[in-house]
């Protein structure tokens, strides 16, 4: 009896099932952002990123395993487009692995200046978020989710106002040219650990608020928002250099010895007397009710 045929079967069977494994219909990924539940996205002078329709392009990094680990990556996985209402379009589409392996994700905003092993650089001006979002959960093929990242402020914010104590003292300072703070610029964020740090060669720079190095800023009797500046948080004390168009230039020690990570730091100067020194108040809020 020929046993042909029957092996013929038997093999196509076989190639079938394989086949029928690898073909399996791949269950695609859906993306979306939230903000942390204690930022506030509609005040005016809170950190750039003021709401989800100005985030811009995210960096979205993929990892499949039982443990999340992106110590291996040398740039992201891919980019996302965040929409108004939280949506994210990413730049490729994504599937999970259709032998039900789980997939794990994290994002960061902005773009980073590099990746290696894992780590983003960044080359800070004083005038960007650092954002990292945290995916808590991202499913696999058998228990398909949408991918929520929480994206949280990283860096802390430095509010400065100013006022003169009386027209006598606006006519000795003239008007304000800059108000600079020292902090690292180049900052390290861990992808394994949302862990942002200070570069192993920090980069320190004397960073201006928004309101430039080389400004006209009026200085009245009324208390008047100077700009803000982005800076590296930690324990540090915040030391102002302050110059105006009828001054030299100031260092002026503040009381603010801690910055934290995802706050607001209203620092007050107030202009005295006959250009002869400038009495600073800090106060430390988080992100306003």
């Amino acid at each position: 009896m020929n046993k042909l045929p029957a092996i013929l079967i038997l093999a196509f069977l076989a190639t079938a099932c394989d086949w029928f494994s690898l073909c399996r219909e791949q269950v695609p990924i859906d993306f979306n952002v939230d903000l942390a539940p204690d930022v506030h996205v509609d005040y005016p002078t809170k950190a750039p990123v003021t709401s989800l329709d100005n985030m811009g392009p995210i960096q979205i990094c993929r990892y499949d395993g039982s443990v999340a680990d992106y110590s291996a990556l040398s740039q992201p996985t891919l980019t996302g487009s965040v929409q108004p209402d939280g949506r994210v379009i990413p730049s490729v589409m994504q599937y999970y692995m259709t032998d039900g392996t789980p997939v794990h994700f994290t994002a960061y905003h902005p773009q980073a200046n590099s990746l290696n092993s894992g780590v983003a650089n960044f080359r800070i001006t004083g005038q960007e978020d650092i954002m990292a979002g945290v995916c808590w959960y991202a499913g696999n093929s058998e228990s398909p989710v949408t991918v929520s990242f929480t994206f949280s402020h990283l860096l802390s914010q430095i509010n400065y106002q100013v006022i003169a104590e009386s027209q006598a003292s606006v006519d000795a300072w003239g008007t304000i040219t800059y108000i600079k703070t020292v902090s690292p610029t180049s900052l390290d964020l861990t992808l394994n650990n949302q862990t942002l740090t200070a570069n192993a060669i920090p980069l320190d720079t004397a960073l201006p608020s928004s309101i430039g190095d080389n400004a006209t800023q009026a200085l009245t009797t009324t208390l008047t928002s100077a700009g803000s500046v982005m800076v590296m948080p930690g324990s540090r004390q915040l030391i102002l250099t302050v110059k105006t168009s009828k001054s030299d230039v100031l260092t002026i020690p503040t009381d603010l010895w801690y910055m934290a990570p995802g706050n607001i730091h209203n620092v007050t100067l107030t202009f005295k007397g006959n250009a002869t020194g400038i009495p600073i108040t800090a106060s430390l809020t988080g992100w306003p009710e």
